[in-house]
């Protein structure tokens, strides 16, 4: 820094247009920082001696040494570089320490060449800026050497008079104060001229430009201090000058006159001002101007009311009278609720001027660049120094009126400011008490108020203004100064309670209408848009509400407020104080560390940064300080958690969260529980920044949690410890929370703690796994409950949504953790967990949680493999009955599945009694009926080995079950008797007994739906095996028969379609083993033809048309032909009645009832189509009119196409029966007349079938069956024929029809016809011939 050349190259590059270099070059010249730094923080430099740099600059730019006219002359540097360079020159100058400069040659001096350099930087090029500071640095220098300057420039009173009129309002008060300066080496004469010339110029006639009045005013005042301060200006001059001025205040604007009331001011440093002449009578200046200075104090104008209370100050000075200082006093207290800073500010030093030693002299304030105490003293950056006021100039004072003058600012601030219930009153009255304390602290009365003061700044501390609690701390910290030990320690003892919370009862203060409770803004507004904010506000709010005491909470609010603000402001106080109580603090920090490491974590960016730069203060060494304190922290903190102070319980949060990291066993354990306490209640705070300093905690603890419970970061013992401490909370407060976000933080914890637990989390095992298999259904996703409960409307299957949430649920965090447990199972580990499962067997509730037992169970077998024996008796009898009892078929599934894993390693008895109460569940309801298939279904896949000793048991329930008349439940069966290996006939036959056994014991049981089962069952089997079946048919047969009689049951027509199937593969072992029991079997088919259900009576009549077949007894028909001709009638009847258009009341009764056990008349034609495959001729010959009368009937043009169909069936039996001779010639008696009667009478019936029916099946099959009458009774041996009526008809029938098949069948009916031999021919049959001939 003393190297000359580089600071004059930083002086040119101070100018330079890049930024960069610019900064660079201030920084060399330790100048950056001016403005950023308080004086606090400078860094000392060892600066150029001002001799030699001043040289170099001379030698660098040697125009320097000629003379300039500053008013045409042009800079020999730009203004950026002079100013860098002035600026620099003045700290090279402030750091000299040369006594003898004016001993030295005037013109040659550093003083005259630093002048030189300042006048250059005066041309009219110059900056504005450049101008003000190369005047100011002038008035510094002629503060150090006066005489030097003063002399240099008395020749020069034109050159600075010009600056009067300086565009730069600081330029020309810089002017004036160095014509005051320099008009102190006149003479007495020049100095009354130049005053003289500055008065007369002062005429409102004169100056037109503002800057012009302005220059002349403050000359006036510095140059009639001057010639005041050397004595020789007249009595009446000075009378003249201030009466001069006193009309400028009257007359003109705030500006030009708070700067004539400054003048007045400067005036008044050096003497009483004298009395003016106003109506005759003589009046001092405040009187004069008492209201006009009112009036102008009312006004915004911020600069020109600051400019008039100083004045005030300056004018009192001197003062001797008490009345003249009670109205500066009145005007000073009349801004008391100013809410202007600065004029709060000049309040205070204009007090502290009145008070009396202020440590100022007025030389110091009328030859210096000093503006104002406030300026000069920064109250709120916390460097402020005690200024010394021992050293204050001398003046003419009255004691009296000055006494009498404290007096009443005592009375003003400690009676009506500072207590007052106005913030802007109290935050006056903490400036004003603030300054009096700074400026005139060590007055002796100040000394005597040290315990009031303290006391008032204690109250203010709290204040909701900060302004006020800045100031009230940095009152404190001057107290400390001045008081002696006893109170020094009175005041670190008050402000450690403040912080700890607990400091005595406040001054009580009296509420008015206006007073405001809290900041507009604060707690909102009230119903109608309003402001709440004064206690009248909220006592209305109160009453409208109809609470009168809500305002008790409001007042408690506003409290806790202020204790918030005492925190803060005692903070900020403390600050000071600790810097200087040193020892005096130590006895306090037990208590004091605790709360500030709370404070630092406060929600308050003010209380935050005030306790830290304590905590900066106080503590050295912060993390050695928390270790010796750690425990009374943190439970200073878990206190302060569950505090009723929201801003307490997140600070807490936050600073456990961040004093814990890191910590080894030892140190947390005896918190550890109370530490996650803590962070669950604040998870669920009722502030959400308290949920959120909650959210940050939970991380913390969870990290150190698993850091501790890490056998491979902490030592085992340690990690098993924490484990048993943290795990139990976890499962019983965390998990099972109600707070979603406490439960997903616990569960989260558990699965990273059971991941690095290892062995250590057997003891564990029984509580977390219960524990998560709850959770399983407790942390569900509550959407899918509502879909469960709309599945039915929105047409989702309740099964598939249950294989949905069991998938869910597998995928969760709580499954994960549940296979970690199963990996660390052991052997004595089931003595605790088998039984807490099993208990969840039985109690457990929601889908997901008894699904997850089921399958942790299967899990659990398939790892402990044969140690699970000793509890498999208790498992299979548990999960059997869970499966019978469970609704849900996931879970059913599971359960089955878990009884079949326990069932590998069962007992053989444990496993025979399981299967046969398995299989007997076939036999029960629905639900049972499905449990068995279930169960079945996992033995078959997970304890194939076992259940393949007891396929005899399960093979033939399998078999039974397919034919439930349930879908769900035949289609489960269906599908396990699909997954047999075997083929369905070998395995029939393999496990027939059993399955013939089972059959009958169904049959024989009280459940229809058993009958019918069983009957379908048999039918299938018979279908199935055929004539094996025939070695058991004797018990089958005997089931059947035995079901045929008695009451109807639905579904009991199952019992025919089985009788029917056992006679057709087994008629020969049932004819050979007796028989009487064809007829048997007839005779009950007959009897169930008779019943009255139409669908019994169908099945009763195919039943009989197949044993009928099955057996071929010839002499089935004599017993069946009746009833079925007897059934025919009836039917005719029916149509006939039916068809009839009168109809009786009794009529209609009958034909109801008629209806009702009427049955289709193609069942019967079938059956009599069997009946004469196996009737002998003459039995057919015996019962020829009741045949014909039925094929007549069933050809009627009434009955359907079906019964037309069955009715060709018989016919053509009957033409087959009648062309076969079997060797014999001779044919029962009338067989010759049946032929003929068939022939001419059904034929022509079979004819008008195809012609009226235009179906082309009935077609063909009526073609079929005329082509074998027509051959019957070709080849019949008859004696005579006679010609065929319907020839004629059947050649247009050919002619016409579509069927290529029946086409063709009817031309050779058609041949056939031709090839008749004997036919006695009639007159149609000749023309029919002659129109065939050519």
């Amino acid at each position: 820094m003393q190297h000359c050349p580089s600071r004059y190259i930083c002086m040119l590059g101070a100018s330079d247009v890049k930024l960069d270099i610019r900064e660079m070059a201030l920084t060399g010249l330790n100048l950056l920082n001016d403005e950023r730094q308080s004086p606090a923080m400078t860094v000392d430099f060892n600066y150029p001696d001002i001799v030699e740099m001043l040289n170099y600059i001379y030698s660098q730019q040697p125009k320097l040494l000629q003379s300039n006219n500053q008013s045409d002359g042009k800079l020999l540097f730009s203004s950026k570089t002079f100013l860098a360079m002035i600026k620099f020159l003045m700290k090279c100058f402030e750091a000299s320490d040369i006594p003898d400069l004016s001993q030295e040659d005037p013109s040659h001096s550093p003083v005259a060449k630093m002048c030189v350099v300042l006048e250059h930087a005066m041309s009219y090029e110059g900056s504005s800026e450049l101008h003000a500071l190369a005047l100011k640095s002038l008035v510094d220098i002629s503060f150090r050497q006066p005489k030097l300057v003063s002399s240099r420039y008395a020749n020069r009173l034109h050159w600075l008079r010009t600056l009067l009129s300086h565009v730069d309002s600081d330029a020309r008060e810089s002017a004036a104060r160095l014509l005051g300066i320099a008009s102190s080496a006149l003479s007495s004469s020049a100095a009354l001229n130049l005053l003289s010339e500055l008065t007369s110029a002062l005429d409102p006639n004169h100056p037109s430009r503002f800057e012009i009045y302005h220059g002349l005013l403050c000359a006036t005042g510095y140059v009639t201090a001057c010639c005041l301060k050397e004595s020789y200006i007249p009595e009446e001059l000075v009378q003249k000058v201030v009466d001069i001025l006193v009309k400028v205040v009257e007359s003109e604007g705030s500006t030009l006159a708070s700067l004539a009331m400054e003048s007045l001011g400067h005036i008044g440093l050096r003497c009483v001002l004298p009395s003016i002449s106003r109506n005759s009578s003589a009046a001092g200046v405040l009187t004069v101007l008492h209201e006009r200075l009112t009036k102008l104090l009312s006004e915004n104008d911020t600069k020109a009311i600051q400019k008039i209370l100083v004045s005030l100050g300056h004018i009192s000075w001197n003062e001797l009278s008490f009345s003249h200082l009670k109205i500066a006093l009145d005007l000073i207290f009349s801004l008391a609720r100013s809410k202007v800073e600065d004029v709060l500010f000049a309040s205070g030093e204009a007090l502290s001027f009145i008070w009396g030693e202020v440590p100022v002299t007025a030389d110091v304030i009328l030859e210096t660049n000093f503006v104002s105490l406030s300026q000069a003293t920064n109250f709120l950056t916390g460097d402020a120094p005690l200024l010394d006021s021992r050293n204050f100039g001398k003046r003419s004072s009255c004691e009296e009126a000055r006494t009498t003058a404290q007096d009443e600012i005592i009375n003003k601030l400690f009676d009506t400011l500072i207590y007052s219930s106005r913030k802007e009153e109290r935050c006056a009255g903490t400036v004003c008490l603030v300054s009096l304390t700074m400026y005139c602290g060590r007055h002796p009365k100040i000394l005597e108020l040290l315990p009031q003061i303290q006391e008032a700044f204690s109250h203010l501390i709290g204040d909701s203004n900060e302004l006020t609690q800045d100031l009230a701390s940095q009152g404190m910290s001057i107290v400390y100064e001045l008081g002696d030990a006893s109170m020094k320690g009175q005041l670190v003892h008050a402000l450690v309670n403040t912080l700890t919370g607990a400091a005595k009862k406040k001054k009580a203060i009296k509420l008015m209408e206006d007073s405001e409770v809290f900041q507009e803004g604060t707690i909102g507004s009230n119903p109608a848009g309003g402001k709440l904010s004064t206690y009248k506000e909220l006592c209305s709010l109160a009453n409208e509400m109809g609470q009168p005491d809500l305002i008790y909470k409001f007042m408690d609010l506003a409290n806790y407020q202020a204790a918030l603000n005492s925190k803060r402001g005692a903070a900020f106080g403390f600050s000071k104080i600790a810097k200087q109580a040193g020892e005096a603090l130590q006895p306090h920090l037990h208590t004091l560390i605790p709360r500030l490491v709370r404070y630092q974590y406060d929600p308050d960016k003010n209380i935050q940064d005030s306790m830290g730069h304590i905590w900066k203060l106080i503590v050295s060494d912060p993390k050695k300080a928390i270790d010796e304190h750690y425990d009374v922290i943190v439970e200073d903190l878990l206190v302060q958690s569950g505090s009723r102070l929201w801003r307490s319980r997140e600070a807490s949060c936050l600073a456990l969260a961040d004093i814990i990291q890191g910590r080894r066993y030892s140190q947390v354990s005896k918190h550890l529980i109370k530490i996650w306490t803590t962070t669950f209640r604040a998870m669920d705070d009722i502030k959400e920044t308290v949920r959120n300093a909650g959210d940050s905690l939970c991380r913390a603890v969870s990290s150190l949690t698993v850091r501790l419970c890490d056998v491979s970061l902490t030592t085992a013992s340690d990690a098993k410890e924490t484990m048993n401490i943290v795990l139990p909370f976890l499962l019983s407060e965390g998990i099972l929370s109600k707070v979603a976000s406490v439960q997903k933080a616990s569960i989260n914890l558990v699965m990273k703690l059971a991941k690095g637990a290892g062995i250590a989390l057997r003891p564990h095992l029984s509580e977390l796994v219960s524990c998560m298999l709850e959770c399983l259904s407790s942390l569900e996703d509550q959407r899918l409950n509502y879909v469960e409960m709309h599945a039915g409307n929105a047409g989702i299957q309740t099964e598939k949504l249950d294989s949905l949430r069991v998938a869910v649920a597998k995928d969760s965090p709580m499954w994960e953790t549940l296979d970690i447990c199963i990996e660390v199972v052991d052997t004595n580990s089931l003595e605790l967990l088998i039984p807490r499962l099993a208990q969840m067997v039985r109690s457990a509730v929601g889908l997901n949680t008894r699904v997850g037992v089921a399958s942790f169970i299967t899990l659990l077998v398939q790892k402990v493999m044969i140690n699970i024996k000793p509890y498999t008796a208790m498992l299979l009898k548990l999960l059997y009955t869970a499966v019978l009892e469970e609704r849900s078929t996931a879970a059913k599934r599971a359960f089955a599945s878990s009884c079949a894993a326990v069932l590998k390693y069962a007992s053989q008895s444990q496993a025979q009694k399981l299967i046969e109460d398995t299989a007997s569940l076939h036999l029960g309801e629905k639900s049972s009926q499905l449990s068995g298939a279930v169960l079945i279904k996992s033995y078959l896949s997970n304890a194939a080995d076992v259940i393949s000793g007891y396929n005899a048991v399960v093979i033939p329930v399998i078999f039974s079950s397919r034919f439930d008349d349930d879908k769900e439940t035949s289609a489960l069966y269906g599908e396990l008797w699909e997954d047999i290996p075997s083929s369905e006939r070998v395995t029939l036959q393999l496990y027939l007994p059993e399955i013939v056994s089972l059959l009958c014991d169904c049959m024989s049981s009280s459940s229809w739906a058993g009958k019918r089962k069983s009957a379908k069952a048999t039918k299938s089997l018979c279908d199935a095996l055929g004539e094996p079946v025939s070695a058991h048919h004797h018990n089958i047969l005997k089931s059947l028969l035995k079901e045929l009689p008695g009451r109807f049951w639905e579904g009991k027509d199952a019992v025919l379609d089985a009788l029917a199937s056992l006679c057709l593969c087994c008629h020969a072992a049932i004819t050979a083993d007796e028989p009487t029991m064809p007829s048997v079997i007839l005779n009950a088919v007959c009897a169930a033809c008779s019943r009255k259900p139409k669908l019994y009576r169908e099945a009763a009549f195919s039943c009989l048309q197949q044993v009928i077949t099955a057996f071929k007894d010839p002499g089935f028909f004599n017993s069946v032909f009746p009833m079925l001709y007897e059934v025919s009638n009836q039917s005719v009847i029916f149509k006939t009645t039916r068809s009839s258009s009168s109809l009786s009341t009794s009529a209609a009764a009958e034909q109801d009832e008629s209806a009702s056990v009427s049955v289709s008349l193609d069942k019967v034609l079938n059956c009599a189509a069997s009946s004469i495959t196996i009737a002998l001729p003459q039995d057919i010959i015996h019962q020829k009119k009741n045949m014909l009368e039925v094929l007549l009937n069933s050809l009627s043009p009434e009955e359907g196409w079906q019964v037309k169909l069955s009715s060709f069936l018989c016919i053509k039996e009957l033409c087959y029966k009648f062309s076969d001779s079997g060797g014999s010639t001779a044919w029962p008696e009338g067989t010759d007349d049946f032929v003929q009667e068939m022939f001419h009478s059904v034929a022509s019936k079979v004819v008008d079938s195809i012609r009226l029916v235009k179906i082309a099946q009935v077609h063909v099959a009526a073609s079929e069956c005329l082509l074998e009458l027509i051959k019957l009774y070709r080849d019949f041996p008859l004696e005579e024929r006679r010609e065929a009526k319907f020839e004629g008809e059947l050649i247009q029938l050919c002619e016409s029809e579509k069927s290529e098949q029946a086409k063709a069948l009817l031309k050779q009916c058609l041949a056939a016809l031709k090839e008749l031999t004997g036919v006695t021919m009639t007159m149609g049959r000749i023309g029919i011939l002659a129109l065939q001939m050519p």
